[in-house]
């Protein structure tokens, strides 16, 4: 399946005659090859966005939609993408270049690894497939890599924390924080468990999108109280899918 991603600001209207919105650009993301990635992300210098079409090869464009970067992913043999996120420039070194996490996976296993965008491999964070950055008291920031995992019926979650010398634009911090979202296990089979955000204020509803963006499960979290929600995602098909929380948004896998 082709998905054509669409480039532009969408204003709602109650006249066409009073419309503002200009067509920008249009891009073609194979979804047959695993593509199924297009977003923006701010540095502290400028505005970006990214796609990723499944043939392991990463593109960078510029507010005006010229190409900023080419990146060939370093994919193992056997492994996919699973996830690429946490777009940044000064979070790990002060060089300016855009970083992010590249999560590949095979058969459960993850390999976490932050790159720069002219591809060099800057570490490697082991078999993780989830990661958030949180701003200590202290001004400080902290990486936090997760990945949740069932033993007899029973949930666990591998973490592990690392301190950052680096620093977050107030865009980025902002961003960053809305996209904040824990679900393990994932792959899952049966209940997925998912960060229940601080946040109470607008939607109080839990959606889970397919890949091409049909609504296919909603459940009502007005009133819960813990820090996950438990979400029975058994009677759905084996695919990738999309939950969203007010403005939250992250993937799970249903095996």
């Amino acid at each position: 399946m082709i998905k054509k991603i669409t480039i532009a600001a969408l204003l709602l209207i109650s006249s066409f005659s009073f419309a503002q919105a200009t067509l920008e650009q249009s891009y073609i993301i194979n979804q047959d090859e695993g593509g199924d990635q297009t977003y923006f992300f701010n540095t502290e210098t400028g505005s970006y966005h990214y796609t990723f079409d499944g043939s392991n090869v990463l593109r960078i464009y510029t507010e005006a939609h010229s190409v900023y970067a080419t990146i060939n992913l370093p994919v193992d043999v056997g492994f996919t993408v699973s996830n690429i996120q946490l777009f940044t420039d000064k979070l790990f070194n002060s060089d300016n270049l855009i970083e992010f996490l590249l999560v590949t996976s095979q058969s459960g296993t993850y390999k976490m690894t932050l790159l720069n965008q002219n591809g060099d491999v800057l570490q490697q964070f082991g078999d993780k497939n989830e990661a958030l950055v949180v701003k200590t008291v202290s001004n400080n920031y902290k990486l936090i890599t997760e990945k949740g995992y069932s033993v007899s019926n029973s949930y666990f979650t591998s973490k592990d924390v690392y301190s950052l010398t680096g620093t977050l634009s107030v865009n980025q911090a902002s961003a960053i924080s809305k996209k904040a979202s824990i679900a393990y296990p994932n792959p899952v089979k049966n209940i997925l468990n998912i960060t229940n955000p601080s946040n109470k204020s607008g939607d109080k509803s839990l959606k889970v999108f397919s890949i091409g963006g049909k609504l296919v499960l909603q459940k009502n979290i007005s009133d819960e109280k813990e820090d996950f929600i438990k979400l029975d995602v058994s009677n759905l098909q084996s695919g990738v899918y999309i939950y969203r929380i007010n403005e939250v948004n992250n993937k799970f896998i249903k095996e």
